[in-house]
């Protein structure tokens, strides 16, 4: 299928069950596997700067601007009754269990502020898998803006703008692991040294509304197998070649082959070898993505503590449990909670809400492949 035939759809192919994987990885690493489980967290940044920008795109396409009360809105119901309930569970249980957070933690949990935590106390802490999840809100807080500033300058700026903080953040992260020593738990973890695989699905988005990009793209997916040949790339640059590689230009590099990636399995995702990514059950679990992330140590945990499990099968029962308080939270918390957001854009937002930038009426796309919180 043409390239551009599928980006003019209603629903982008494949790309909740690349979530699937992505969650998958990261549940699989932390059950004790030694695989590249961060490759996981750098998909999700991908996707999570790839689709907030289509969707950003859509929205100054249908209205000449950007609504930044209704994006926060939708973020906030999105991302916050999940995430605090699953915080406010973790810190009501390590209480009971005796431990107890210092203030630190306490602040960096509710502040989303994990990823620094982290990054100067050597990723440590009570939940310290929530640190990818405070780069992304803090990229939330700060793309729209930054967004809105470059497009009125046109798209052309945009892709521009993008490009030059991919190769800033690029440049500082290896000058701070490479030039000034900086801990590999702060290159890791930092929001600065993190931007670019965000970024790098920004520019995705923005690149593929260039009609000459998506015809240039389309040798990508010529052949199914030839997504092979990227994931192959992929593990070459996350684990061969080195620490250096890995925490200076390896972050970047692994961020632009999954935008590749991206590229490819929408363009392949009919062919016999990649349906699956399209089939229920899968583009299911990458719907649960978000709470999987939250809830999957919990699970793990559970797991691990259910008895009579035969030897060998306790990390099958933490994932059936960490799917299990997925769905929970999926259907009993966050569904309920979204199906509110019409009424309440209409009351805090309003229904004629002016966009940023512009003076028509506000507008929403979500994708059915939604972001990832």
């Amino acid at each position: 299928m043409p390239l551009a035939s599928v980006l003019a759809a209603n629903r982008l192919p494949a790309l909740d069950g690349l979530r699937a994987v992505a969650v998958g990885l990261v549940i699989v690493y932390h059950a004790g596997l030694e695989i590249p489980g961060d490759l996981g967290v750098t998909g999700f940044f991908v996707l999570s700067g790839f689709l907030i920008t289509w969707l950003l795109l859509a929205e100054h396409d249908r209205t000449g601007g950007v609504s930044l009360r209704s994006f926060y809105l939708r973020r906030t119901l999105r991302i916050f009754p999940a995430y605090y309930a699953f915080v406010l569970f973790s810190l009501a249980s390590d209480r009971l269990l005796g431990d107890g957070w210092t203030p630190g933690q306490t602040w960096s949990i509710f502040g989303y502020g994990v990823n620094y935590y982290n990054a100067f106390n050597n990723h440590e802490g009570p939940i310290p898998h929530a640190w990818s999840l405070a780069v992304e809100e803090q990229f939330y807080l700060l793309w729209p803006a930054a967004f809105l500033l470059l497009v009125r300058r046109g798209e052309r700026a945009l892709r521009w703008g993008l490009a030059g903080l991919i190769l800033a953040v690029l440049a500082w992260r290896s000058w701070l692991y490479l030039g000034a020593g900086a801990p590999a738990a702060y290159v890791y973890n930092a929001f600065d040294t993190r931007f670019d695989s965000l970024a790098v699905g920004c520019l995705l988005a923005a690149l593929l509304r260039l009609p000459a990009v998506v015809r240039a793209a389309a040798p990508l997916g010529a052949q199914p197998w030839f997504v092979l040949g990227t994931l192959v790339l992929l593990a070459v640059s996350r684990s061969m070649l080195g620490e250096g590689w890995h925490y200076s230009a390896g972050f970047t590099a692994d961020s632009l082959l999954i935008a590749v990636l991206v590229v490819q399995l929408l363009l392949v995702h009919r062919s016999t070898l990649w349906r699956w990514l399209d089939w229920r059950p899968v583009a299911y679990l990458g719907a649960l993505s978000y709470p999987l992330y939250l809830w999957h140590m919990v699970g793990s945990a559970i797991g691990h503590r259910i008895p009579g499990i035969p030897p060998g099968l306790d990390p099958v029962a933490g994932v059936l449990a960490s799917i299990a308080l997925a769905a929970g939270s999926y259907h009993l918390l966050e569904q309920p909670i979204l199906r509110l957001r019409p009424m309440l854009e209409a009351r805090l937002v309003g229904r004629n809400a002016t966009p940023a930038g512009s003076s028509a009426p506000s507008g929403i796309v979500v994708p059915s492949a939604s972001v990832p919180g």
